[in-house]
């Protein structure tokens, strides 16, 4: 009979040893999944941004002649790799597995071509700006307007999908995060 409670209290100990490092195991790899998850969003917002900015950067540029076609092919390598940025995050959210920020991530990235694609257009078009008093550049950055309020909208979405697991489960259930 002593045999058979230590057998047994063998079999619990090593019982629950196993049920701990499996937990661990676990909780260790959510925030692992959680923070590769808040890396790719960071990613995918300053793309964003930085495709937002490019009107402004266009505007800004050097004006001095000699500069001049240094200065379109600066920005026009930068605005290829921003575009190209834009498109890798589209396809890694895409993949990611939440279909809900995959859309809303591609409905942010067509109002930001639509608007500051539309707006970059423009600004090759003007002279550069040669006084610090047109740094500012207010008309532009009111007609930027819908990419800020899409992006506002899209970060609440990103602060949901962040979430840990549990919180996530614990919203579904009460039917608040649908």
């Amino acid at each position: 009979m002593l045999l058979v409670a230590t057998i047994s209290a063998s079999i619990v100990g090593a019982a629950i040893g196993l049920a701990g490092i499996l937990i661990g195991l676990w909780i260790n790899g959510d925030r692992t999944e959680r923070q590769r998850r808040r890396d790719l969003h960071a990613r995918a917002l300053g793309a964003v941004h930085a495709y937002a900015e490019m009107p402004f950067m266009i505007r800004r540029r050097r004006h001095e002649e000699e500069h001049q076609s240094d200065e379109r092919v600066r920005l026009s390598e930068l605005f290829s790799e921003i575009q190209a940025e834009l498109s890798t995050c589209q396809v890694l959210l895409a993949a990611d597995g939440d279909q809900r920020i995959a859309r809303g991530y591609d409905q942010l990235v067509q109002i930001a071509r639509e608007t500051a694609g539309q707006e970059a257009h423009r600004a090759w078009k003007q002279p550069a700006i040669r006084a610090d008093a047109d740094m500012n550049m207010g008309p532009l950055f009111e007609r930027l307007e819908p990419i800020r309020e899409r992006l506002k909208r899209f970060k609440a979405e990103l602060a949901r999908a962040s979430l840990p697991r549990r919180l996530r489960l614990i919203r579904w259930l009460r039917g608040t995060d649908l």
